[in-house]
């Protein structure tokens, strides 16, 4: 219907409604006898009417001019339909349609109905028809195809499924004849293997009568040993009997060693509890010395800053003296050095002075004279303050000038010299430090305030236990703080012990340390905190304060990537020196710079998990998790403490007890 709405000048309505007209069943679709009956109904309704027009129109006429009428039509009619058939052979022969209907009976009635009585739709009739022959020729010749199509298929697949029943009862009969030689060969087997069988059987028959037989024999030996075993067991009864006697005399020697255990246990607690209160006044005497020296040093700074107005005279009197030449003697300088002072005041307290010496001797002196003074400076202890102010007042008094070059010579004399020396200081400060602890622990009963050691750093500000303040603690520990310059140790400790913080801290030089005593689980622990200096100068110094520490803080900084990446050493460091089982705690510093980090939280979780340490993120400004990461700290080794004191006194049964290295 859609390709005749293109064709015929009708609508889409009008062509349903002449679709649903001639579609009389009602099935959906049109055969051609439909077609030609509803179009037969259609052309008959109109000569009808036609005819019912002529008539009304012969109905006029008499019945004689309606009888000629008659007969003339019907002597017309007989050549036309001659030449009607004549066309319409022409017409199926012009459309090829002469093979295409079997009875075109129908279909050149309805041609010749439409030529007589509606000859102008006689040529869309004879397209209708052009075209419907075309369709059916069209599908005619597809039939035909499909038809080839269909037998060449079936032949093929015929062909195919005969070859495929050849090819599986091929491979059922060689299938066939491999199971039959499978079960052959399988039989061939077990009846070898139940022969074997059979024989070894025999074989294990024989073995049985051979051993019943030599069962036989061993029960009538059992027979004879029964006897003497019921004798052997009278015997053993009564040594039975001596063993139990014996056995309770030594459970109760058992229960009084156990009795002396436990006084010795009481004992040694006792003494541990005593060690550490001694060594908790030993360090607030430490701290009360180490006032006492910062004041000494505010002395030694002014008198240094009275040395370098002498110095300026001297230069100044230098310059007027070269206009007059005069011989003038070899000097040598000598330089004041405080190992312990901060970077910022190393110029400060830096002074140079210029003594005359003998003939010939100026070198030796200089070198012997700096080595020492530079213990004096250190060791306050060995010489009063005043008296050491005298002597260099006196070895400072007015020097001849002398020229700008001699001047840069004794400077680098003096720096050589110094760089030489100051390693053998140091191992003398940190040797006479311990010689004077274990000293002042040896007459601690007799001295009621301990003096400090020598070595006493003295460089920076520390928080101080206030004197006469709570009961003694229950534990000591000392925790050394490492890390890269300028990651914020000092400034930790600060917040930690005084709960204060200094934007302008300068760099550690040296060692400094610092008391605390917190409670940790209901008992009090006192943590002495040393502080390090991060430079590369002093990493002698810090590796020697690992072999007594009891814990290590590495501390980074969060906004400098250098300083993360130096933790890997720093461990290094801490386990040559300390050991492998010293208890170490990462600390990521500055937190509250957080628009400045470079070094994400992920990469230090992932570092102190491959190292197995614990990671807090703290500030030393703000002071978010400082506290708890130091009581954390203390807790750990606490327990670690009092894990190493219960395998120092648990009883090892048949054994001697496993010696244990306890924490100081």
């Amino acid at each position: 219907m859609q390709r005749l709405n293109a064709e015929l000048p009708l609508s889409a309505e009008e062509l349903e409604n002449v679709f649903d007209t001639l579609d009389s069943d009602g099935n959906g679709f049109l055969t051609l006898d439909e077609f030609s009956s509803g179009f037969s109904k259609f052309l008959s309704g109109q000569k009808i009417s036609v005819e019912e027009g002529m008539g009304e129109r012969n109905a006029c006429k008499s019945p004689t001019e309606v009888l000629y009428q008659t007969q003339w039509e019907e002597s017309l009619a007989r050549p036309d339909e001659d030449e009607e058939e004549k066309h319409f052979g022409m017409l199926m022969e012009s459309l090829g349609a002469n093979s295409v209907f079997e009875d075109p009976t129908e279909v050149r009635s309805l041609w010749a109905t439409l030529r007589r009585d509606e000859p102008h739709l006689l040529s869309n009739f004879e397209d209708f028809l052009s075209r419907v022959t075309s369709k059916i020729i069209e599908a005619t010749q597809e039939k035909r195809e499909m038809e080839n199509a269909l037998q060449r298929k079936s032949a093929t697949h015929d062909t195919e499924i005969q070859r495929l029943y050849e090819e599986m009862e091929q491979q059922i009969k060689s299938e066939k004849d491999r199971i039959v030689l499978q079960d052959y060969e399988r039989f061939l087997s077990l009846s070898q293997e139940l022969e074997l069988q059979l024989s070894s059987k025999e074989k294990e028959l024989e073995q049985l009568f051979q051993k019943q037989r030599g069962l036989e024999h061993q029960c009538h030996d059992l027979h004879s040993e029964q006897h003497e075993t019921k004798v052997e067991n009278v015997k053993l009864k009564n040594t039975n009997d001596e063993l139990s006697r014996e056995l309770e005399h030594t459970s109760q020697e058992l229960m009084l060693a156990q009795d002396q255990l436990s006084l010795l246990q009481d004992q040694s607690t006792r003494l541990d509890e005593e060690k550490e209160i001694e060594i908790y006044r030993l360090t607030e005497g430490l701290q009360r010395e180490r006032t006492s020296l910062l004041k000494q040093l505010d002395l030694l700074r002014e008198m240094n800053k009275h040395l370098r107005d002498e110095k300026d005279i001297c230069f100044q009197n230098a310059k007027n003296y070269r206009k007059t030449p005069s011989l003038r003697p070899s000097m040598s300088v000598l330089k004041h050095t405080n190992i312990f002072k901060s970077e910022d005041e190393e110029e400060i307290t830096t002074s140079s002075a210029r003594h005359n010496l003998a003939n010939g001797s100026s070198q030796s002196y200089v070198r012997v004279n700096t080595r020492g003074h530079l213990q004096r400076i250190i060791s306050i202890e060995e010489d009063p303050l005043p008296s050491l102010l005298q002597n260099d007042s006196v070895a400072q008094t007015p020097l001849q000038e002398c020229s700008e070059e001699e001047e840069e010579e004794e400077e680098e004399e003096e720096a050589s010299a110094n760089e030489e020396n100051i390693d053998l200081v140091m191992s003398d400060i940190l040797g006479a430090s311990s010689a004077q602890q274990q000293k002042t622990k040896e007459h601690v009963e007799e001295r009621e305030t301990p003096t400090s050691p020598r070595g006493q750093p003295v460089g920076k500000e520390t928080s101080i236990t206030e004197e006469g303040g709570p009961s003694p603690p229950d534990r000591l520990f000392k925790i050394v703080l490492v890390g890269n310059s300028s990651v914020g140790k000092t400034s930790l400790l600060r917040r930690f012990c005084d709960d204060s913080f200094h934007p302008g801290t300068s760099a550690t030089v040296g060692i400094d340390y610092s008391v605390k005593t917190i409670i940790v689980d209901n008992s009090q622990v006192a943590l002495q905190l040393w502080d390090t200096a991060g430079q590369e100068r002093y990493r002698s110094i810090t590796k020697q304060l690992f072999r007594k520490a009891d814990g290590v803080v590495v501390m980074y900084d969060i906004t400098a990537v250098q300083s993360f990446n130096a933790v890997r050493q720093w461990l290094t460091n801490v386990k040559e020196g300390a050991g492998e089982d010293i208890p170490i705690m990462l600390l990521a510093n500055k937190t509250d710079k957080e628009i400045e980090r470079q070094v994400q939280k992920g990469m230090g979780e992932r570092l102190a998990k491959d190292c197995q340490m614990t990671l807090y993120e703290c500030s030393a400004c703000t002071g978010r998790n400082v506290a708890e990461s130091m009581i954390h700290l203390a807790r750990i080794l606490k327990e670690q403490e009092d894990r190493e004191k219960e395998k120092t006194v648990q009883l090892v049964g048949g054994g001697p007890s496993e010696k244990k290295r306890s924490c100081c």
